[in-house]
């Protein structure tokens, strides 16, 4: 029985218990009902009905819940965004474009040897970042350092500090990261500098965790004959506990190129289940591969929720000489227990398909940054600064 209908039950038993007996009319002779009489006949049983209703209104109106009602979820993106380009960080407010700071890259050094920003992500809320500086150092060694950083509620960076036991020997270009939803690790892809002898190494995942400064890595297991291999994105599971990475294998025309520019390619989206200690990329299950309805993913990301994949897919023939690219994207949203897919965002890959997909804490709100750079609202791409020039990765 639910809480209306015991509501209901009492309101109609005090109904009851207010008739009083002396004041029932006495009852009619039984008789043919003609005319005003057959009427009132009638009228009793429906004003009977019509309160009964008003009390069943009434009580539909009252809420079902203690306290104040649950207010209604913001959908307006946040205010700032960072968008990682050829100079560095630079945040800029979502609405108007401003510039509001910068973290930009560290000036090369006696011989050249310098830092660049080569990926930066934002923990839940926005307001807390973290950036990776690539590069090498005087002794040859390439290293990945993060650092983190926060922003004021007017933008502007503040306490760019080391993040402890954010450095990584011997591994170079951070390109994507991703903050756990609790703010507390880290999840890096790491890429091995050139090596002419053996071709590009495959990419490693590591995690830091940003309060104890313990440093993971998880690596192997992924190497296929005769093609490159690397991590074309990762997000968090809810839990914290688990990864979800995009898997990506190509022979690469660019040699020594960190990125599968050459198609076809094959991708799958998989999971990780990080323990101490680290362990191998291949110890994870396939959540979604390549396929003919999917022919080309080149990102994935963890939906809102943890209950869908959100996926960039290139799609139509292929045009170029030099590196066939297909024609076409599609930003399409998968249920992972079954169902329809959703298209988000369709577009012209317009010869970069270099494709950047990042996402809010929320994962409502998504960033896409290539040939163009802007935010997806409703099946539009929001502009976004910069335009016209390049944006290696947006974070919010």
């Amino acid at each position: 029985m639910t809480r209306t209908e015991e509501r209901l039950i009492d309101a109609l038993d005090a109904v009851g218990r207010s008739v009083r007996q002396e004041t029932l009319p006495p009852l009619p002779a039984r008789g043919p009902a003609t005319g005003p009489r057959r009427w009132g006949r009638w009228l009793a049983p429906l004003a009977a009905a019509a309160s009964v209703v008003l009390i069943v209104v009434a009580i539909s109106a009252v809420p079902q819940f203690s306290g104040p009602p649950p207010q209604r979820q913001a959908m307006s993106p946040p205010r700032y965004y960072a968008t990682l380009g050829e100079g560095g960080i630079v945040i800029r407010a979502t609405a108007t474009g401003t510039m509001t700071g910068t973290v930009p890259n560290e000036r090369p050094g006696h011989g050249g040897f310098g830092r660049y920003a080569s990926s930066v992500a934002a923990a839940d809320g926005g307001r807390e970042f973290v950036v990776a500086y690539s590069g090498t150092v005087a002794s040859y060694a390439a290293k990945t350092w993060l650092y983190s950083f926060r922003l004021t509620s007017a933008g502007r960076v503040t306490g760019l500090t080391p993040v402890r036991g954010g450095v990584f020997t011997g591994l170079l270009a951070a390109s994507v990261m991703a903050v756990s939803p609790d703010g507390s690790n880290v999840a890096v892809v790491l890429n091995h500098p050139l090596d002419p002898s053996v071709g590009t190494p495959p990419a490693e995942l590591g995690v830091v965790n940003l309060r104890t400064g313990q440093q993971t890595l998880w690596t192997g297991g992924m190497n296929r004959a005769g093609l490159e291999f690397n991590i074309a994105n990762v997000s968090w599971e809810r839990d914290g506990r688990s990864l979800v990475f995009l898997a990506v294998w190509c022979r690469s025309e660019v040699f020594g190129s960190e990125y599968c520019t050459a198609r076809p390619q094959d991708a799958q989206v998989r999971t990780l289940r990080l323990t101490p200690g680290g362990g191998r990329l291949s110890q994870g299950g396939v959540l979604l591969a390549d396929s003919r309805r999917y022919p080309d993913i080149i990102q994935a990301l963890l939906g809102p929720g943890g209950k869908s994949l959100t996926m960039v897919v290139l799609t139509g023939r292929a045009v170029g000489r030099l590196n066939p690219q297909p024609r076409y994207m599609r930003v399409v949203q998968v249920p992972l227990a079954g169902g329809r897919p959703r298209v988000l965002f369709r577009g012209a890959v317009g010869g970069h398909a270099d494709v950047f997909l990042g996402s809010d804490a929320s994962g409502r709100h998504l960033l896409l940054a290539w040939g163009r750079n802007g935010w997806i609202d409703h099946g539009r791409l929001r502009p976004l600064p910069p335009q016209g020039g390049m944006a290696f990765t947006d974070a919010w």
